[in-house]
């Protein structure tokens, strides 16, 4: 059976650590802005491994009230990443940020169908649209590869994934509700009432691979615990699974508490702490968390906030 390469893209945050070890690889999207003080222009690539800029120095960007754009995988890319597996006789499972968030997907699945099977007409690649993005689309990542090194097929891999993907939970909120108004998420004036009384939207990715707003949590500290109730109240079998705690450059505090509430409540095998990525983070702002884990296969299609 030939082996197959497993690759994301930049929404899936997984550190260079995480892909070396499991041996996946990714196509990076890109960021750009324009600076607000000196009106310098920027673009770089949504780098995983934070080559260009640090953690810090990435959400500083925004703490300086820069709005950051993103842009979706590039033809270019695609081509450089997906090629330099065909090139090596190997076919592709590629797990891609939701639909509903980027329109990388739909540029691979045109590039299959017009150049790379006829320019590879052995190889097979084959497309999931995660409808999830982050950890969530990670741990889809990591499952790929892990079914993978036991000699599970590639049609069979991409089947389970199809088959349980809603069961991959995101429960996020956010420190400040400027950076989606500014994303153009919310609406000014219910940014401005959400900022004015403490309210902190709490969201979930729904079946449609949205991110929709379903609770609210009075405060900073109310809007952690209430991400950690609703985890509890959502697991599968935490025992026997890894929780991943994303953030955007929040406070140590936060962090601890966070996980403490997730420690106190959800008896998960293991709780790993990591940044929130550059794409959903200049989105969502700095200080925003992302609870992904796997839970009840998600049964709400909300609206848009």
């Amino acid at each position: 059976m030939a082996k197959f390469a497993i690759i994301g893209d930049s929404t899936c945050d997984l550190t260079g650590e995480m892909r070396k070890e499991h041996d996946i690889d990714y196509a990076r999207m890109l960021v750009s802005w324009t600076d607000v003080k000196d009106k310098s222009e920027h673009e770089i690539y949504a780098s995983l491994d934070w080559e260009d800029l640090s953690v810090k120095e990435y959400y500083d960007v925004l703490r300086a009230g820069n709005r950051i754009i993103t842009s979706q995988v590039t033809e270019q890319e695609f081509d450089e990443v997906f090629g330099r597996h065909l090139k090596k006789g190997e076919d592709i499972l590629y797990i891609s940020c939701s639909s509903g968030l980027s329109a990388s997907v739909k540029l691979a699945e045109r590039l299959v169908k017009d150049k790379y099977s006829k320019e590879f007409p052995d190889r097979k690649i084959v497309i999931v649209d995660s409808l999830i993005s982050c950890m969530g689309q990670g741990m889809m990542l990591l499952r790929a590869a892990e079914l993978r090194d036991k000699g599970v097929s590639i049609e069979e891999v991409a089947k389970e994934l199809e088959e349980t993907k809603l069961c991959y939970n995101q429960v996020a909120t956010v420190e400040s509700l400027e950076y989606l108004r500014r994303a153009g998420r919310v609406k000014a004036a219910k940014a401005f009432f959400g900022n004015l009384f403490g309210v902190k939207p709490i969201l979930i990715s729904d079946r449609a691979g949205m991110n929709h707003v379903i609770e609210k949590g009075k405060g900073r500290k109310g809007s952690l615990i209430k991400c950690a109730e609703m985890v509890r109240d959502s697991v599968v079998e935490p025992e026997k699974g890894v929780c991943y705690v994303c953030h955007a450059d929040a406070k140590q505090e936060d962090v601890d508490l966070m996980v403490e509430k997730l420690k106190e409540l959800v008896p998960f095998k293991e709780i790993k702490v990591m940044y929130l990525g550059p794409i959903i983070g200049c989105s969502t702002g700095p200080g925003t968390f992302g609870i992904y884990y796997y839970g009840k296969e998600v049964t709400i299609t909300g609206e848009q906030e």
